[in-house]
Formats: C-alpha cells, structure tokens, sequence
C-alpha cells in the first residue's frame, strides 16, 4: 500500500522517526524527513543508505513560524506531491509539576503540539485529495499520568485531543488520522543520537532534586522498552486497518481504557501502583 506514496515524516532523523522512515522507504515509500538540522538531516540520510535504504531530508524547526508551510512545499518540490504525513517530533523530561513555570510548561507545548499545528495545516487539502495517513505519535503518558512526568502528560495530552479533533474534519474529506500512544521505546543501535540517550534523565532529575526512580524510561514505571521495528509493523498496519488510535503496550492500555470508562476506579489503581512502586 505504500509503493511510491510521498511520504513525510516530521522528527524523523533519530529515534522512532528514523525507525519508521526507514520501514516506509523499504516499502516503497519516497520518504523526506524532517529534522531540526542539516547535520542531523545529513546522518539520518547516512544511517539508512547503510541499510541500503534510500530517503531524502530537509532540516527545519517546525516549532517557527512558516517552517512548517516551507516543509510542505519542499515535499511537493522534491517529491512531486504529499500523500502521507508522520508527526514524530517531541520532547520528553522529568519534573515536579507545582515546580515547573509557565515558560517551561509553554516548551513542552512547543515541541510536543504546537510544533504539529502549521505543517498539518499546510499538509491538510493535500492529504485529502491522496486520501492519505496523518499520524501523531503521541505518548503512553498521554494517557496515564505517572509522577516527576507532569508537564510531559499534559502536551501529550493535548497532543492527543489535537488529533481528534483533526479527525474530525478530516475524516470526511477521506484522511485517515491515527494517533499512536506508546510506552517508551529503545533507540536503535546505529541511531545517530544513540549515545545521546544514554542516562537522558539524569542530570535533568538530578537537578530538579528528583529522587533515582524518576530517570526510568517510563517514570517510576517497570515498564521493558518496545522493540522500535515492531512498533513501526504496528504503526503501518494500524494505517491498513484504518485504526483511529493505537496504545501499546496492552497492560498499561487496558488501565488506560479503565481510567477513561472508570475515572474513580482506574485512578484509585493507579495510584496503587504508583505506591507500591514507591
């Protein structure tokens, strides 16, 4: 279903972007990512010509006005047309929430929705008429609050009603959008920011007084990290089956389905779990 579909995928030069390009381009795909360099760009490019994939890149910062716009219509240049879209980009952290600022809450927004509003407005009448995929891949932690990962949950949160109301318009006009919610993942061994992922919390946490447990992938959580080529077989069949949302792993999902249809009962759970763990 993908042979010779245009296909960008925004954060796409490291983690689970580049996993993702990597599977769309293999099959087949023409795949631009998105990332916020030229050096990044050029080590993504790098990374998959080693896998004997080829993609194509275009830096940008997606969070500045008109990146997002200039995006689309370098696709449509380089490419000839935008069939799909794969908003990968992020930022994760850990925090108190009662310590973190209104100029620090406004950067977790940035990067984790706001970064997705223009180049999904300027994507928007061009996947219409391709019929195509807008897919966000949002966070476990958009739906299941865990503690020292406050203002985290609130952008995916957002980012997660972002979507549907998207799918809403979009929906009859033939665009498929997806929203994938996953537990944390590995980097793959020759990600070009690999060795960056190494202890990523750690001065972060440290410097916020957080106790050790708050580094964990998945914050305080026991949670293994997902396999990133497997999640990207789920990502593109969930594309096939026209699913609306993807939550992976099952365990913490099905908490979240209780959370959403049992507010008092899935939370007192949770917070039994978090207790437990503490």
């Amino acid at each position: 279903m993908w042979q010779d579909r245009r296909v960008i995928v925004a954060g796409g030069t490291t983690g689970f972007g580049l996993v993702l390009a990597r599977h769309l381009a293999r099959a087949g795909a023409r795949v631009l990512v998105v990332g916020r360099s030229g050096e990044g760009v050029r080590r993504a490019i790098e990374a998959c010509e080693r896998h004997g994939v080829t993609i194509r890149g275009v830096p940008a910062d997606l969070g500045r006005a008109g990146e997002g716009g200039r995006v689309v219509g370098e696709c449509l240049r380089m490419l000839g047309g935008l069939d799909d879209l794969f908003f990968c980009v992020g930022r994760s952290g850990r925090a108190r929430m009662l310590a973190t600022d209104v100029g620090r809450l406004q950067a977790f927004l940035d990067a984790n929705l706001l970064a997705a509003v223009e180049i999904s407005q300027a994507a928007a009448d061009d996947l219409a008429a391709a019929r195509g995929h807008l897919v966000f891949i949002g966070s476990l932690a958009g739906k299941i609050v865990m503690p020292f990962m406050g203002p985290y949950s609130v952008a995916k949160a957002a980012l997660a009603a972002y979507a549907d109301a998207l799918r809403l318009e979009l929906a009859p006009r033939g665009v498929h959008v997806l929203l994938v919610s996953p537990g944390p993942s590995r980097r793959a061994d020759d990600d070009p920011a690999a060795a960056d992922a190494v202890n990523r919390y750690a001065d972060e946490a440290a410097a916020a007084g957080l106790p050790p447990e708050a580094t964990a992938p998945g914050g305080t959580t026991s949670l293994a990290p997902l396999d990133p080529d497997a999640l990207a077989r789920r990502v593109l069949t969930a594309c096939r089956r026209g699913t609306a949302e993807l939550v992976v792993p099952r365990a913490p999902g099905l908490l979240a389905g209780l959370i959403e249809w049992f507010p008092d009962a899935g939370r007192r759970l949770l917070a039994w779990k978090v207790r437990r763990r503490g």
